[in-house]
């Protein structure tokens, strides 16, 4: 199989659905610690979709940004998130962005971290704990040393970046339901 044909749904795939930002709600399907969903939006005259993935064991989301330019595609942004399931059956998974991103390029490109100062001002101001606040910073660390950081190795590579199920699940196709929450 080519990575340009479409891999359909297995049959371990489970059909969730997302609720992001309280906004935007999305049919999507689980492959092990991978939520992968659709959303679309119009934008200077045209229709974008945007695929999107929720690593449920990181907590955190990325994507690559359909709008980056064109000296830019292909690269992944990060979001660092809260994940809660709703109810026993596990059918809904809320997610709220917690402001700190991460812009990933080619490997031999560093990485960037953005927001850093969005997410120093929200314990600051209430929106976030103490506690909650550090146990991401912890997450964030986790994801960079996991994920980006080559500590002593010189190859110009990344350690499991994006992560296999991404990549199975980039040409997945998906259920095309989302809409946007009044």
């Amino acid at each position: 199989m080519t990575s340009d044909e479409p891999v359909t749904a297995l049959p371990c795939d489970e059909r969730v659905s997302i609720l992001h930002n309280g906004r935007l709600r999305a049919a999507s399907i689980r492959r092990g610690d991978v939520v992968a969903y659709d959303w679309g939006f119009h934008q200077d005259g045209a229709e974008h979709v945007q695929r999107t993935f929720v690593l449920l064991d990181e907590g955190l989301q990325v994507n690559q940004p359909v709008l980056f330019p064109p000296e830019q595609r292909g690269w992944w942004y990060r979001d660092l998130l809260t994940l809660a399931w709703d109810g026993a059956d596990r059918r809904l998974l809320r997610t709220q962005d917690l402001w700190l991103d991460v812009i990933v390029g080619p490997p031999d490109h560093p990485y960037r971290l953005l927001d850093l100062d969005d997410y120093a001002d929200a314990p600051a101001d209430g929106r976030l704990s103490p506690d909650r606040a550090a146990e991401g910073l912890r997450r964030m660390q986790r994801f960079l040393d996991r994920r980006l950081n080559r500590r002593h190795d010189t190859t110009r590579s990344r350690p499991e970046f994006p992560p296999p199920l991404v990549e199975e699940l980039r040409t997945a196709e998906l259920p095309r339901d989302r809409r946007l929450l009044d």
